[in-house]
């Protein structure tokens, strides 16, 4: 019995939890299509991430897909995300044929933190923050090519069977791992094109949004509640 209340508490979360995430995923829809417009696109720093960007692409779809980097990527996000939360790492395993890590604990984030996460990504940046001047475009180009890589990777890795989607459900998780880029991706924006959007203004305007939409669906449930009531008395 004690199970059974346990299952349908966590599931009655779980919608609860879900229906937010699509809500903020919506209000960042909002906050981020704007933003890539005002980015200047044109500037010496924004072709060199944009073509570094493509050319992933046209590694990943016309020659070549690294497939042994993303795994290991994968697997050292998993034990990084695990020792963030207290957990213990034992071994980390990686192959083209996938891999494994073994830890003293497991929960949802851990399990989706690699879908998430753009470990060379962050490596990139960190590069780019670092390094002399005249080599902040070639980590900068190296941060489109590894970011395209994490985006690439990501959705051939969830086209195939992926038990770390169990965790959650994968409907969740899916969602989860959608709201998690987004806000990875308005990050970015804000790191690299500050004009676009400005960090102090990104969460801020992502909160505007969210109460704006609730507010628009507020207004549209409401008068056709009363007009059902009405109708129905």
């Amino acid at each position: 019995m004690k199970k059974i209340k346990k299952f349908i508490l966590g599931s009655i979360l779980k919608i609860i939890f879900g229906v937010l995430l699509v809500w903020l995923i919506a209000a960042l829809s909002c906050v981020l299509g704007p933003a890539l417009f005002r980015i200047h696109w044109l500037t010496t720093e924004s072709l060199v991430f944009s073509s570094c960007f493509a050319i992933y692409f046209i590694i990943h779809f016309a020659l070549y897909k690294p497939i042994l980097s993303h795994v290991m990527a994968h697997e050292l996000t998993h034990a990084l995300a695990a020792i963030l939360m207290g957990g213990k790492v034992t071994s980390i395993h990686a192959s083209t044929t996938g891999g494994t890590t073994v830890i003293n604990k497991s929960h949802l984030f851990i399990s989706l933190a690699p879908y998430i996460f753009p470990l060379y990504t962050a490596v990139a940046l960190g590069l780019f923050v670092i390094a002399a001047d005249s080599f902040q475009l070639l980590f900068l180009g190296l941060t489109g090519f590894t970011y395209a890589f994490h985006l690439a990777l990501t959705v051939y890795s969830l086209s195939h069977h992926q038990p770390d989607l169990k965790e959650g459900g994968v409907v969740f998780s899916l969602i989860f791992i959608l709201a998690g880029n987004m806000i990875v991706l308005m990050l970015l924006i804000s790191f690299l094109w500050p004009h676009a959007l400005p960090f102090s203004q990104a969460f801020s305007e992502t909160f505007q949004w969210a109460i704006r939409l609730a507010q628009s669906l507020y207004n549209f449930v409401i008068p056709h509640l009363n007009h059902s009531e009405g109708r129905s008395s």
